[in-house]
């Protein structure tokens, strides 16, 4: 399923699915550059917009240099809160690999289509990278609100909520509250007030569901990192299901808002659904799964991508036959269907719609070795994402079947067991 904004979600379904990231384009040049600076637009206040820059330099400076209290003095004294939220965003960071930080103009363009507060409003560009995870840095577009003049100018606020519906922008944790970190053993774990209590017993957890998919899947960097937080809003808007139904979600980040090239795939997880046992780990595994194959199951199948994911999820730890047995007690007397293929998997009987894609991925799987399912994956991959239509078509080059014909004889072998 392909979420808003470009961003390609992955839900874990309850109570035995999950779901994917984004579906990114070939990727781009590998270092963009950001945009020129450009002159100031007409009518506009050149002496107050140098003075801003200024500001804008000093705080990327004392971004650079670590100084705490260089960054918040330039913040203007009446604007309380976003004083408040600003000295949260320092200290989250702290706790952070941070590394590759810098504040540069952005396009001005932009400001014919954002309006706001302030004497003065500029695009400025948030760059940073999480070091050890994201293979590129990422850029946030923000719009800094000034007030003053070029005697003495200070910033008001960095958001504006125009901008942010044009760039799709989707907060991370340490953008909405107080943060705890965890690192161990290539995971960078994320959590809140809500959530710390049981953070090092969570990370345990994510860092066994790791090492329990690594040899299942094609080789990966096994590095992540994950979000438990309680403000899911950002995996709402991600979910093409309602929230209480959303477990999980696994997704690509962007090195730019719009842009074709991954910086990192992460998950987040609902952690009204973390709360231990047999659930918890299906839930890592799966959304780990996702994670690994990153832009390997571009233009697979809904039925594919989710398949092949609770496939590793469960065979982790289950061997084939309680597969089978769970698989074909879960499904009952279903009849021979064709595999839903696109955003209709989510909806309706999605529970059924888990349930047989893992079957019919792990009857390919144990009948004809896991490579069958990353061949097939590889050539969707290779031929671009298919119309619903032409899928069946694929497949039946593929594997010299249809997907009912999958189906029927993955029915079989389930209720045989």
């Amino acid at each position: 399923m392909r979420a808003p904004r470009a961003w390609l979600a992955c839900l874990l379904l309850l109570p035995t699915a999950a779901c994917q990231g984004g579906a990114p384009a070939p990727d781009e040049p590998s270092h963009p550059g950001l945009p020129e600076r450009s002159g100031p637009p007409a009518g506009m206040d050149e002496s107050l917009r140098d003075a801003a820059l200024e500001l804008v330099e000093t705080r990327e400076q004392a971004l650079v240099d670590g100084d705490r209290d260089a960054f918040l003095a330039t913040i203007d004294p009446s604007a309380k809160e976003f004083a408040r939220t600003q000295a949260r965003w320092w200290d989250n960071l702290a706790r952070l690999p941070a590394t590759d930080m810098s504040l540069e103009l952005g396009d001005e363009g932009v400001m014919t289509r954002v309006h706001g507060e302030g004497d003065l409003q500029l695009p400025v560009d948030f760059t940073m990278r999480l070091d050890g995870y994201d293979k590129h840095a990422v850029t946030q577009p923000l719009i800094y609100t000034f007030v003053g003049d070029e005697e003495e100018v200070r910033l008001a606020s960095d958001r504006n909520l125009q901008n942010d519906a044009l760039t799709g922008w989707l907060p991370a944790p340490w953008d909405v509250t107080a943060i705890t970190v965890e690192e161990s053993d290539g995971v960078l774990g994320v959590f809140d007030d809500e959530t710390k209590d049981e953070a090092a017993e969570l990370q345990d957890a994510i860092v066994a569901a790791r090492d329990a998919i690594e040899p299942l899947v094609p080789p990966w960097s096994g590095r992540v990192v994950a979000y438990d937080i309680s403000d899911v809003d950002a995996i709402d808007k991600m979910s093409s299901m309602s929230i209480d139904r959303t477990a999980g979600i696994a997704f690509p980040v962007m090195a730019r808002p719009g842009g074709k090239k991954v910086a990192a795939h992460r998950f987040a997880v609902n952690p009204v659904h973390t709360d231990g046992g047999e659930w918890q780990g299906i839930l890592f595994r799966h959304e780990l799964v996702h994670v690994a194959l990153g832009s390997s199951d571009n233009g697979s199948p809904r039925w594919l991508s989710e398949g092949v994911a609770d496939y590793v999820a469960y065979s982790a730890v289950y061997a084939v036959h309680q597969r089978r047995r769970g698989l074909a007690q879960q499904l009952g007397s279903m009849a021979p269907r064709n595999l839903p293929t696109g955003r209709d998997f989510y909806q309706g009987r999605s529970r059924l719609n888990y349930a047989l894609a893992h079957l019919a991925c792990d009857y390919l799987a144990s009948t004809r070795g896991d490579d069958v399912l990353w061949d097939l994956m590889n050539s969707f991959r290779r031929r671009g994402a298919p119309f619903p239509a032409d899928v069946e078509a694929r497949v039946r080059a593929e594997l010299g079947m249809s997907t009912k014909e999958i189906v029927a004889e993955a029915l079989a072998w389930a209720r045989s067991a």
